[in-house]
C-alpha cells in the first residue's frame, strides 16, 4: 500500500488462527490460482446464502418496477450465467438454446438446490485443472462483454468474472430486500 509515496509491504495476513507470510509476488505461499478461485467463489456464495436466507417466497415474484427483473428473474439470471460458463469453457460453445436452469415457478427451496449444484459442478470443474490449464487462453465469443473486447482470455478470468456476476446480482439483491423494507443486516 502506497502512502505520501512511500509503499507499506503488508507482509501477512490474519488466517483464522494462522499467520501466513505473503511472498513476493503477493500471493500467500502454498497458494495457487486454483485456490483463489475456490475461495474467491466460497465467499461470494457465503454473502449470497446470507441475502437467500432473508427471501421468502412471496418476495420472488416482486420487482421494483415493471422494467426490472423479478427476485426470481435474478436468481434465474444468475444460475444460467454459471450454468451457461460452464457448458461453454466444456463445449467451447455458446449454450443458446439451453433452458433455464430453473423455472420462475419454482420454489426458493428448489431454486437453492439447483444454485448449490451449479456450484459443486463449477467447483469440480476448476479442481479438474492444474495451473497451466487454469491460466490457457481460451477463446471468447464476441457476445461476452466480460472479455473487455479481447479474443481470448485465461480459463482463470472467466471463472473469476462468475464470482463477480453473482456479486454484482447479490448487492441488486440486497437493494431490493432494502426496498421491501428488509434489513439483510438483521439476524
Amino acid at each position: 500500500m502506497a502512502l505520501g509515496g512511500e509503499t507499506i509491504a503488508r507482509p501477512h495476513v490474519n488466517e483464522g488462527n494462522r499467520l501466513l507470510r505473503r511472498d513476493g509476488t503477493g500471493r500467500l505461499p502454498g497458494m495457487r490460482t486454483h485456490d483463489y478461485l475456490k475461495a474467491r467463489l466460497k465467499w461470494v456464495r457465503h454473502d449470497f446464502d446470507e441475502v437467500l436466507e432473508k427471501l421468502t417466497e412471496a418476495d420472488l415474484p416482486w420487482r421494483p418496477t415493471d422494467d426490472m427483473l423479478t427476485v426470481a428473474g435474478l436468481l434465474i439470471e444468475m444460475a444460467n450465467k454459471e450454468k451457461e460458463l460452464i457448458a461453454w469453457l466444456q463445449s467451447g460453445e455458446w449454450p443458446d438454446d439451453d433452458p433455464d436452469a430453473f423455472d420462475e415457478r419454482a420454489t426458493l427451496a428448489e431454486m437453492r438446490l439447483v444454485l448449490a449444484t451449479l456450484r459443486e459442478q463449477t467447483l469440480r470443474y476448476i479442481d479438474s485443472f492444474d495451473e497451466a490449464g487454469l491460466e490457457e487462453l481460451v477463446p471468447c465469443p464476441e457476445r461476452w462483454w466480460e472479455a473487455l473486447g479481447l479474443e481470448a482470455c485465461p480459463r482463470s478470468e472467466i471463472l473469476r468474472n462468475l464470482a463477480a456476476h453473482e456479486w454484482y446480482h447479490t448487492g441488486q439483491l440486497i437493494v431490493y430486500l432494502s426496498m421491501r423494507g428488509v434489513n439483510p443486516d438483521d439476524s
